[in-house]
């Protein structure tokens, strides 16, 4: 049995802070009975144990970021279907329009700077990784690069161990294992930029959010900037 590894989040002074939305475990076990899977079958697919995806059906256990983009990719989900995360279309991203989002309060914020535009394909994030934090190596497709703005953090690449400080940076595959730690006593800042699929476009499947409604979901997935401004303006 794999133990999940906790992430723990906090908005930045002044920012408003988003993070998972609340009957999460709902959509969750409405998506997975959609396509006919049991626990177990999630369980295995993300590298996670049965105890654990039950605890999130059940809205008893707090998912990291890795967790839920590890059981989206098993049920057919984009990462930001779990998560109320800042809308970012276009191109241009004034620091004081943006707002961080989080999982939990009291660690590590993820601040989007990348945006959707057709043909797209890379996203980027600004995370602080707090002192004390550790996470478990993991792989997934794509590939991606890490750039460290400030502070210090252990990096972990297949059986490499690499000391990372401010100015310096990553390129590796995602497939290779990899994760980082923060032994030290002070925050690090590092700018994350991949192939990952964290965040879905406005050509979200509506048929699939009438679907998991059908199967038990309260919420389905949350609405498109498109359905927010059609209720706006009804």
């Amino acid at each position: 049995m794999r133990a999940k590894t906790e992430t723990k989040l906090a908005p930045s002074p002044g920012q408003a802070a988003a993070g998972v939305l609340p009957d999460i475990g709902a959509s969750l076990r409405a998506r997975r009975r959609q396509l006919g899977l049991g626990i177990a079958e999630v369980a295995k697919g993300s590298q996670l144990s049965n105890g654990y995806i039950s605890l999130l059906e059940r809205n008893l256990a707090s998912p990291s970021l890795t967790a839920l983009m590890r059981i989206g990719e098993v049920l057919g989900l984009p990462l930001d279907y779990f998560l109320q995360v800042p809308e970012a279309s276009g191109h241009h991203f004034p620091k004081n329009k943006r707002s961080v989002f989080e999982l939990e309060r009291g660690g590590m914020t993820f601040d989007r700077i990348s945006g959707e535009f057709p043909a797209s394909g890379v996203n980027a994030i600004i995370i602080t990784v707090p002192p004390g934090h550790r996470s478990s190596p993991v792989t997934h497709p794509g590939e991606e690069i890490i750039y460290m703005m400030d502070g210090k953090l252990r990096f972990s690449l297949g059986g490499r161990r690499i000391a990372l400080q401010g100015g310096d940076s990553v390129h590796l595959p995602s497939t290779t294992p990899h994760g980082w730690e923060n032994p030290y006593d002070k925050t690090a800042l590092v700018m994350w930029m991949g192939t990952v699929p964290l965040f879905h476009s406005e050509a979200a499947d509506m048929g699939m959010r009438k679907d998991l409604r059908a199967h038990g979901s309260p919420m389905g997935l949350p609405a498109t900037r498109h359905e927010r401004k059609r209720k706006k303006h009804a």
